[in-house]
Parts: C-alpha cells; sequence; structure tokens
C-alpha cells in the first residue's frame, strides 16, 4: 500500500474514533506511528487538519475535505481490488447482485443455490430493492448484474438482455372468496387489498387504462399496499383477505397448498411478464457473475416448457399491453 493511500486510511479512522490511541489500534499501529503519519499529512497541506477538545479530536474544516477524498479514494481503490479479484478466477471474490422482489426467491435464490454448491469459496451481496433504485447502483458500479423488472427508462451503457415469464397469477389463502368464483379478472382482485411489492410501470398503465377510472397510474400504485419483504406479505396474505401476485404461475415450494391458493387471471392470461438480465455495456463481466448469469438463465429455461404449452393452448390470444411475447394459459381455480 503506498505511503498517501496508508495516510488517507489513518485521517478515516481517527475521524471515526476520534481518539489517538483507538484509532492507532484499529489500524494495528501504534499510537506514535499515527501521530507521525498525521502530522506529515498537515505539514504536507500547510493547514492543521484535526483538534483535540473536551469531546475527543475532531477533524477541522480542512480535514472534512481531506476525509470526504480519502473516502471517496478509498472507496475507489477496494471496489477496483473487488473486480480484479472477481475476474481472476472463481475461487474467490465477492458478486454484488441487484433483484426486485419479483423474481429474487423464484430465480436469482435457486440459481445461486446451485452456483454456490460449485463454487463454495465465492461470496455474493443480494440487494432487494426496486428496478428504478437499482438502475443507480448498477450505473454507479455498486451492483455487478441486476435480474428483475424491465427498467422504465433504460440509461445508457446498460446491457439488457430479455426474458418471459408466465403471466401474472394471484396468492391467496385457501379459502379466499376469490377461490369460490369459476373466472377471475382484474375487477374481482381489486375489492380486495393487493400487498406486493412496487408494481411494474407496464402493469400499472395497463390497470390504469382498463380499471382506473381515469387515475393516473402513479395514483393507482397508492391504492395498493406496498411491502419489499415477501415474508411479511405472504404472512399477512395467510391471515387476512388481502392477496398478492406473483409473474411466476410455479407454486412456490416454500408455501404450503393447504395454506395458500394460485389463481389465473383471465384478462391477463394473454400477458408474458417481461424481465431483464442486465449489466453495463462497457464493464468486462467478471467470471463470477457470468456463472451467475449462466444459472440465471438456466433456472428460467426450466420454466419455459409452461409458457409454450401456454402458447400452444390459445394461439388467438389478444395483444399484450406490453411488446413482450404473448402466452396464455387456461384459466384455473386454486393452486
Amino acid at each position: 500500500m503506498s505511503e498517501s493511500i496508508r495516510q488517507l486510511r489513518h485521517v478515516l479512522a481517527l475521524c471515526e474514533h476520534r481518539n489517538y490511541r483507538r484509532a492507532a489500534e484499529a489500524l494495528c499501529i501504534t499510537q506514535s506511528a499515527l501521530s507521525v503519519s498525521i502530522r506529515r499529512l498537515e505539514e504536507d497541506h500547510g493547514v492543521p487538519l484535526f483538534e483535540r477538545g473536551r469531546g475527543g479530536v475532531t477533524a477541522t474544516e480542512f480535514g472534512e475535505i481531506v476525509a470526504r477524498v480519502a473516502r471517496q479514494t478509498t472507496a475507489t481503490l477496494d471496489e477496483s481490488r473487488r473486480e480484479i479479484e472477481l475476474l481472476r478466477n472463481l475461487g474467490s471474490g465477492q458478486v454484488v447482485i441487484g433483484s426486485d422482489p419479483w423474481v429474487a426467491d423464484t430465480i436469482v435464490a435457486p440459481a445461486l443455490g446451485r452456483l454456490l454448491q460449485k463454487f463454495p469459496k465465492l461470496r455474493f451481496r443480494l440487494r432487494t430493492q426496486g428496478w428504478d433504485e437499482l438502475q443507480g447502483d448498477l450505473l454507479e458500479r455498486k451492483v455487478d448484474v441486476y435480474v428483475g423488472s424491465p427498467f422504465e427508462a433504460p440509461a445508457a451503457g446498460i446491457h439488457a438482455l430479455g426474458f418471459e415469464l408466465s403471466s401474472p397469477v394471484i396468492l391467496c389463502r385457501r379459502d379466499h372468496p376469490l377461490t369460490r368464483l369459476l373466472r377471475i379478472d382484474i375487477k374481482d382482485v381489486l375489492p380486495y387489498p393487493l400487498l406486493v411489492p412496487k408494481l411494474p410501470g407496464w402493469y400499472l398503465a395497463w390497470l390504469s387504462e382498463h380499471y382506473g377510472g381515469g387515475q393516473s397510474a402513479d395514483a393507482l400504485h397508492d391504492l395498493f399496499l406496498q411491502a419489499e419483504d415477501l415474508t411479511v406479505i405472504r404472512r399477512i396474505v395467510r391471515e387476512t383477505d388481502a392477496v398478492t401476485a406473483s409473474v411466476i404461475n410455479r407454486f412456490p415450494p416454500e408455501l404450503s397448498p393447504q395454506d395458500f391458493a394460485m389463481l389465473d387471471i383471465a384478462d391477463l392470461s394473454h400477458v408474458a411478464s417481461p424481465g431483464v438480465i442486465a449489466t453495463l455495456a462497457d464493464r468486462p463481466i467478471p467470471v463470477a457473475a457470468q456463472s451467475f448469469i449462466d444459472e440465471v438463465l438456466a433456472e428460467i429455461q426450466d420454466l419455459r416448457p409452461r409458457l409454450r404449452y401456454a402458447e400452444a393452448a390459445n394461439p388467438q390470444a389478444p395483444e399484450p399491453p406490453h411488446p413482450a411475447k404473448r402466452s396464455s394459459r387456461p384459466p384455473r381455480r386454486g393452486g
């Protein structure tokens, strides 16, 4: 580590601990060595960076500037080391994955599970948020790969590989009033609280056009209960008349058919829910990240037999509300 980078880390440690002894212990150096390092840095800048007071050591206005640059510099260096390690091999490193909750447990989780079985030394961080927040993280290189709903306004520099899932379905408790209907349309679902992660823009636009009563897509979104934690969502759904939705028509293995039912939505049965796998176009894809992408594609491929069956079942389905490939399945009652 160069002397200048070492000094920047010394500044950050002193800002954090506000005490020379504790900062030196955290850095695994002597207190005198830390004092000499800070003094040399102050001599180089010609200004005091820290001052002692009753509350401990605090940064001066000049010290705050150096600390801000230190945070940016060390973060960039740490990120470059992480990327180099990922590009080097599959035996180590940390991949940061962004996923919206709609596909986190059904596609991302099984893909990660298989990859970790093959390469147990790999480390992953999974960030589950809405696609709008994660697009910014991808652009800022805080995320290596994004998997989820398409970005509403894709930024330049993002490479997105599109895929399609089944038509949206409803999950509710097994004895929910909806399970007694022979056919379920969106209008039948709307009277019940819909507890979901942030809804995709294409779906809100379609809902506003057909059932919104003149309300905008943004206003319509406020009518739903929004949560990102699927465990919380499913617990509430199991105990109330609230319902939730899924973009995959495969019954979740962690749910019991004795407690939950999966219901088709007849007037959305022709819609194939779109998704993307997104990376930065000008950034080399790390070996570990590419291996994760391959596992995601394998998981999606495993879902395709249902979609092919659906298309054959109703080739005359009406146009979907977005450019996705058409997919239709005969309505069914409980899962």
